[in-house]
């Protein structure tokens, strides 16, 4: 291994410890070069796990994603449309602060090139669909949640190698490939269960309303699964050196200041800000390691990885955090504060405002038999 690639904090590591790649071609070349396995129970056991992991996470999210569509009506989502602001500043946050944000903290650690191309990486890929079940837990605005989640993973196609190409010479000179394809299959499991949740809750109110509890619950145990998994799979990650310790601990909460801060410099609503903060935190880790295990060997993959598992971990410990915090607040801070739900009153009004401004391009006129009838201006 090149050390001076590496680093000194993760040169030490035992390459038996290293993980094996999440996805596809990666888990055997990287065992077969690599890693010794004891065994070839000990190999089927790890993939067992690595399998349940994946079925078991990317099943419930479906269910997340499924739950939370069920909270959001077409007509909230076309405000945000027509109203973008939102959305162009929680894409702001995504597409433009983070990165930079991940740039500048990586520099200021003096991290090697190894470990700060897997920070990079994983500040440029795009919003994970768990901050949607947060920000409902924070009476976020869910369907500014989800809108933005979408449209940062279809801009991504072109945000990802423009971030890479700005920020990534500091350290390397690789080509880095993307893989559209993964990038494909995260657009196909985030739109369709969203979709379906939106019709669920256009033509079935109170089963929607059922769906959308059964979510929230599915988001708790996601959260815990992950939490419990990722430490049994890849255990290697709690070795890490004091430099991506600090990294990892730090960089959900700087990300979410942020998002706090550019969101409330243009007056966004408090629930708002809320929303933008938590998406500007909460990354897309599947194409994070597609990414890495797509550009690189097995063996610099294992290092890159190191920061993308242990921020994974920390960014759920830092969501529940600021859930709690709020919750706190909320329930006994000085001043009561106002709770929007995906059908707060604000957007409701707006909603109305546009049917009434849509109304004026119509004329009632009533007869003297008290018959309506219709005509344009």
């Amino acid at each position: 291994m090149n050390t001076a690639l590496v680093g000194p904090e993760v040169s030490e590591m035992n390459l038996q410890q290293l993980p094996v790649p999440l996805f596809g071609r990666g888990n055997v070349s990287h065992t077969e070069s690599n890693v010794s396995v004891n065994s070839s129970a000990g190999l089927q056991e790890s993939y067992s796990l690595r399998l349940t992991y994946d079925i078991t996470i990317t099943c419930t999210l479906v269910v997340i994603i499924l739950g939370m569509g069920c909270g959001v009506t077409p007509d909230l989502i076309k405000i945000h449309f027509k109203r973008p602001t939102g959305i162009a500043i929680g894409l702001l946050s995504q597409i433009i602060i983070l990165p930079f944000l991940s740039f500048a903290l990586a520099h200021s650690l003096g991290f090697e090139t190894i470990p700060a191309v897997g920070m990079l990486v994983m500040a440029v890929s795009p919003c994970g669909m768990m901050s949607s079940v947060f920000s409902y837990w924070v009476d976020g605005d869910v369907p500014l949640s989800f809108t933005i989640s979408t449209l940062s993973t279809l801009l991504a196609f072109g945000t990802i190698p423009l971030n890479l190409l700005i920020y990534s010479g500091s350290w390397t000179d690789e080509e880095f490939v993307i893989p559209y394809r993964s990038i494909l299959i995260v657009v196909g499991i985030t739109i369709t269960p969203l979709v379906l949740g939106v019709g669920i809750r256009w033509k079935f109110s109170k089963a929607a309303s059922i769906i959308l509890k059964i979510g929230s619950i599915a988001g708790i145990i996601l959260v815990a699964l992950s939490l419990i998994l990722l430490s049994l799979l890849y255990p290697f990650m709690y070795s890490a050196s004091w430099k991506i310790y600090v990294a990892a601990v730090s960089y959900p909460y700087i990300s979410f200041m942020f998002g706090y801060v550019v969101s409330t410099l243009f007056r966004m609503d408090n629930f708002q800000r809320r929303t933008v903060a938590l998406e500007t935190g909460m990354q897309n880790y599947a194409v994070c390691f597609a990414i890495l295990e797509s550009s690189f060997s097995a063996e610099k993959f294992s290092v890159m990885s190191i920061f993308p598992l242990l921020y994974g971990v920390n960014v759920l410990i830092a969501g529940i955090v600021f859930v709690g915090f709020y919750q706190i607040l909320k329930k006994y801070g000085p001043e009561p504060i106002k709770t929007h739900t995906p059908n707060e009153a604000r957007l409701q009004r707006e909603i109305k405002d546009t049917q009434m401004t849509e109304a004026f391009l119509e004329v009632r006129v009533t007869d003297n038999e008290g018959k309506e009838e219709f005509c344009n201006t």
